[in-house]
């Protein structure tokens, strides 16, 4: 049998860096023209970058067996969400962080296994991030890769690109951070990161 599990969406592109302070000052200064200067034109290529597809109201997803419509659970795919633990960052030296990239571009995402010899939806295993501490937003995921009974899938697809709008950098003074979490005696380990308050560019909690 054929399984597809595709999804059509707002598509996203970003990342979480350290920066220098120099760096977290041209921002302050330029705001979202820093994306055109060559200080940033490395912005996709941290390790704490993810690709993938937002679930959220926008967010359409469609299962088939050889063409048939089957349903899912829809909350297994945040059931058990990927986060970026404070640690990563506020244990190294690093005096700023700051968020660049996209997350309205509509696109099409599709996966489809081959000779799917029983469907079971609990056999569905999602890679899903969770930013909503980074990007100040209630439920903020995102669907990175789907794969059933472990094995990745024949073909993934994505099409229909239809463009996107870039989101005014946020930065993140870990220092500010640092000192909240010390004044009230907040272990480090185990929560997402801190979010941005309201429309502010910096964060201190």
């Amino acid at each position: 049998m054929e399984l597809i599990f595709s999804a059509q969406g707002h598509s996203c592109d970003l990342a979480l860096h350290p920066i220098s302070e120099k760096t977290a000052q041209l921002i302050h200064e330029h705001g979202s023209d820093v994306y055109s200067m060559k200080p940033l034109d490395w912005w996709r290529k941290g390790k704490t970058a993810t690709w993938g597809m937002r679930i959220n109201d926008m967010c359409n997803i469609k299962i088939t067996l050889d063409g048939e419509p089957v349903e899912l659970d829809y909350r297994l795919l945040t059931a058990d969400p990927m986060k970026i633990r404070r640690r990563m960052y506020l244990d190294s030296k690093a005096k700023y962080l700051c968020v660049l990239g996209f997350d309205n571009e509509i696109c099409n995402f599709s996966w489809k296994w081959d000779n799917v010899k029983k469907f079971d939806p609990a056999h569905f295993e999602f890679m899903v991030h969770q930013w909503d501490r980074i990007m100040g937003e209630q439920g903020y995921f995102i669907l990175d890769e789907v794969r059933y009974e472990s094995g990745f899938a024949n073909h993934h697809d994505w099409c229909d690109a239809s463009g996107f709008s870039l989101i005014p950098p946020r930065v993140i003074d870990l220092e500010e951070v640092r000192r909240s979490l010390t004044q009230e005696d907040i272990k480090l380990e185990g929560d997402p990161f801190p979010a941005p308050r309201g429309n502010s560019n910096t964060v201190s909690k």
